[in-house]
């Protein structure tokens, strides 16, 4: 490549300067004024042009380091005999300017000041030694990969620019594993599918923040381009993660090369001799049916091909066969999960199509609904979507995002075995190590941008606490698990509980729930107490001796109490209440189950605090069966029947019922057939045990329906949440009295988003009432507390059309990310806030009542939330 600069005509593609002999004072000052104005041209005299020619251009549109960019200078002077004031030290420097148009390398830097005559006779051309490109900065290190301005400059004041893309080496992790695979479509002859994916196979996060700009060199037989980028678009690389970071397409004749800068990737496939088709055409794919960056459920991808003509002349096509485009998908494991050739029949037709080059052909292809070829809806992930012309053997691809954290019912629960761990690390810092793996390798996909949930269960069985954690990511990711020989090792957890001076729990004994949130979800529980030394003797450090353990046979019965479910067994004539299985966390007590259980006295449960029956721990369950009755099997009279005698305590009336065992168990057989009759058929049966007063269902039902009314009438709109904190009911009580008060036509309920008010149903609100005169309840937070910072916050962001995540909450209100989950799910309990997912991640917004409170409190000023 040749350039030229004549600086007394004005043109070229060339930056030039260059004077007459004026005297050595004149001389001076201009190239003063040069140097304010580095790659302008500031002489107005002279014939004097800059050639630069550029030497052994590469095939490729970059330079390396085994490649670089070198220059051929020369000096012509196509006027009369002119003298040049030079620096023979540095006649020529390279500055170096990024995308960003800042200097990287300034050459004159390092130029030890010098002055020279030149002369130039008239029509002399002078040559100079050639000039490569190093690359490097000043300190001798490799440019970061790109796109540069090279701006050659004389000390004469002459200057040549050269736009340069540059490959340099990248010191890639060598943990990192690039992998290239290929797929096809089935029974085709057609293009290869090439997905290039990087995995992190060792039991650490690593940070690719560090990595520097990387970029794949992809040479397809003669054609030469650079790919994505090497990192994909994340930030960390999780344990076991696998990323798809390239694909593209490629005749299965083609030689196909993929390398990085520093060669961490060197993949070639030697091709064939291909015959090539028409290059008349160039091809595109335009997708859409989507605003968003990804997709979800319900949401449909639309796509088209377009045909242009290569050169600015019309081409006629012709189509022999009615399928003139077809699209295939592929996931990025590489597997085949919707052809369009599968649901269509060509058939042979004659059709001629003339394209324009002002106005592309689009040829239609069929609507994608992300459902697989065997009507299952496709996991979260990245897809690839290939379009081809068959006849004319054009093809190009895409790839979409489809985002759902839904429950998918064709992925298996429990495939992959979640183990964990719990270890106090000091008195407030609970550290949990997780383990996950399969017994064959398998790909875990996640459904969430976080990877577990914890959560902190009372001896309820209710959850106190609960939040999410390795987060800001994004869902879709896949974990490659090894098998069991070989687990794999998440990031240690550590939970602190004591956050700004308030602890997370009472005190207590809990069971902490760990779970996987992938598409096939995977759990376990772990008993702990807190404090870590909470239950513990404290007379003398003597310990208390060790309860003594007996044997109990029998099923267990649940009856629905205000403090929850008390669950009751009979064995020999005695009556057992259940109090706790903390050594057990993954039994659960089931009347469906008959079994053999090793027990140990132990206080009893809220649930049972009304019944003086005495209290067991569940420490070994010896076996457990289905107590389902045989129906072929006859029927056998037992002897007399046992008596059982409880005494309720004071707060219940003293009642002595004898009852019949065989009654209670064909109650119970009656009950296990049908849930509608469980509940009452239970309540009933321990009424005649003397284990209540009172049918709960009647009178306390009433009652709670009158709670539930009156809270109603006095803060109308409320949402369900906020209904079962005021009232201190469980979701299951307030469910079943909010369907029986809709079912009697005294309440109705209206949908908010994602959320449901409820409202007393009077002649001023019915579901007919416009939706802005439907009142709001009234909720006062205060707004110096963490809470009311959050609201002050999001009302602030809302108002600017932005809704930050719970990581970015946490840093600007300088909390850890545990505290924040925490207050927020009050706030959603409360029904202040709103969570939303909005691209890959979970946004906070305010509701309605929440925008309403803080517009009526004088307390929440508009300067504050500013």
């Amino acid at each position: 490549m040749l350039c030229t600069a004549d600086l007394s005509k004005g043109n070229g593609p060339c930056f030039s300067m260059g004077e007459k002999p004026l005297g050595r004072m004149s001389l001076v000052a201009g190239l003063l004024v040069t140097s304010l104005f580095i790659g302008l041209v500031s002489a107005d005299q002279g014939d004097v042009d800059l050639l630069v020619e550029v030497q052994e251009a590469p095939d490729e549109p970059w330079y390396e380091p085994g490649n670089p960019l070198v220059l051929a200078p020369s000096l012509v002077n196509n006027g009369p005999e002119i003298s040049l004031l030079v620096n023979p030290a540095c006649p020529f420097v390279f500055n170096v300017y990024n995308a960003s148009n800042v200097m990287v390398v300034n050459g004159s830097s390092s130029c030890p000041a010098r002055e020279q005559g030149l002369d130039l006779f008239a029509g002399e051309r002078l040559d100079f030694p050639l000039m490569e490109w190093s690359m490097k900065d000043a300190d001798g290190a490799w440019l970061e990969s790109g796109t540069y301005w090279v701006e050659l400059l004389h000390s004469a004041g002459f200057s040549h620019t050269v736009v340069a893309t540059i490959q340099t080496p990248v010191q890639l992790p060598n943990s990192l594993v690039f992998d290239v695979e290929t797929t096809q479509r089935t029974g085709s002859s057609g293009p290869l599918l090439y997905m290039v994916n990087l995995h992190n196979p060792t039991e650490q996060s690593v940070d690719l923040t560090s990595v520097a700009p990387c970029q794949f060199e992809i040479s397809v037989d003669s054609v030469h381009r650079l790919g994505s980028s090497c990192m994909g678009e994340v930030n960390t690389l999780m344990p076991g993660e696998v990323i798809l970071v390239e694909q593209f397409t490629a005749s299965p004749t083609s030689a196909v090369s993929i390398t990085t800068p520093g060669e961490n990737l060197a993949f070639a496939l030697t091709g064939q001799e291909d015959i090539s088709m028409s290059s008349s055409l160039s091809m595109g794919l335009e997708l859409s049916g989507n605003e968003f960056p990804a997709y979800g459920p319900g949401e449909t991808l639309v796509s088209e091909v377009t045909l242009s003509p290569s050169l600015d002349e019309s081409v006629l096509v012709e189509f022999t066969s009615s399928c003139k485009a077809e699209m295939w998908i592929v996931d990025d494991l590489g597997q085949l999960v919707y052809d369009s050739r599968a649901e269509k029949t060509c058939m042979d037709i004659d059709l001629e199509l003339t394209v324009n080059s002002d106005e592309p052909e689009r040829l239609s292809l069929p609507q994608w609904n992300f459902f697989d070829m065997n009507g299952c809806r496709v996991g979260p992930g990245v897809y690839t979507v290939v379009a081809e012309v068959p006849e004319h053997g054009l093809t190009t691809s895409e790839h979409v995002r489809f985002h759902s954290s839904e429950a998918n019912p064709c992925v298996d629960d429990d495939i992959a075995t979640l183990e964990a761990t719990l270890a106090w690390q000091d008195e407030q810092t609970l550290r949990i190590e997780a383990i996950v793996h399969n017994d064959e390798p398998y790909h875990l996909r996640m459904a969430q941008p976080c990877t577990f949930e914890i959560a902190f269960l009372d001896q309820s069985d209710e959850i106190v606490h609960a939040y999410q954690t390795l987060c800001d990511a994004y869902d879709g990711r896949k974990i490659l698990l090894p098998t069991s020989s070989e687990p794999l090792q998440f990031d240690a957890l550590d939970v602190r509980m004591i956050q700004d001076g308030t602890p997370l729990l009472p005190d207590g004994f809990y069971t902490l729930k760990i779970t996987v949130l992938s598409t096939s979800t995977s759990s376990m529980t772990l008993p702990f107490a807190w404090p870590n030394d909470f239950g513990e003797a404290e007379d003398e450090g003597e310990s208390l001796p060790a309860p003594d353990r007996f044997e109990i046979v029998g099923t267990w019965v649940g009856l629905l109490t205000e403090e929850g479910t008390c669950y009751m067994l009979e064995h020999d004539g005695a009556t057992h209440l259940l109090s706790n299985a903390r050594t057990l966390p993954s039994w659960r007590p089931s009347s469906e189950l008959q079994g053999v259980y090793i027990v140990q006295t132990a206080e009893a449960s809220p649930a049972c605090g009304d019944y003086l029956a005495p209290s067991v721990e569940v420490v070994e369950v010896r076996m457990e069966a289905s107590n389902a009755v045989d129906e072929s099997a006859s029927a056998v009279v037992p002897d007399e029947p046992p008596t059982v005698i409880i005494e309720p305590t004071s707060t219940a009336p003293m009642l002595t019922v004898i009852v019949s065992a065989s009654l209670l168990s064909l109650l119970f057989a009656a009950a296990l057939t049908n849930e509608g009759l469980r509940l009452p058929a239970t309540a009933a049966g321990l009424w005649f045990l003397g284990l209540i007063g009172k049918t709960h269902e009647t009178t306390d039902g009433r009652y709670q329906r009158g709670r539930l009314m009156g809270y109603l009438t006095a803060n109308p709109g409320c949402h369900f949440r906020a209904l079962m904190s005021a009232l201190e009911m469980s979701n299951g009580q307030i469910t079943h009295h909010l369907r029986v008060l809709e079912a009697e036509e005294h309440v109705w309920r209206k949908n908010d988003g994602r959320l449901v008010r409820f409202y007393p149903l009077t002649n001023k609100l019915h579901p007919d009432t416009r939706e802005e005169d439907l009142p709001v309840p009234l909720l006062s937070p205060d707004p110096n507390s963490l809470q009311g910072k959050i609201l002050n916050l999001l009302d602030h962001d809302g108002g600017l059309g932005q809704f930050p995540t719970q990581a970015e909450l946490a840093k600007r209100l300088e909390k850890s990310q545990q505290l924040i989950s925490h207050h927020l799910r009050t706030l959603q309990k409360y029904g202040l806030v709103e969570r939303r997912k909005m691209g890959v991640k979970n946004r906070y917004k305010l509701t309605r009542e929440a925008v309403f409170l803080l517009e009526t409190n004088d307390d929440f000023s508009h300067d504050e939330r500013a």
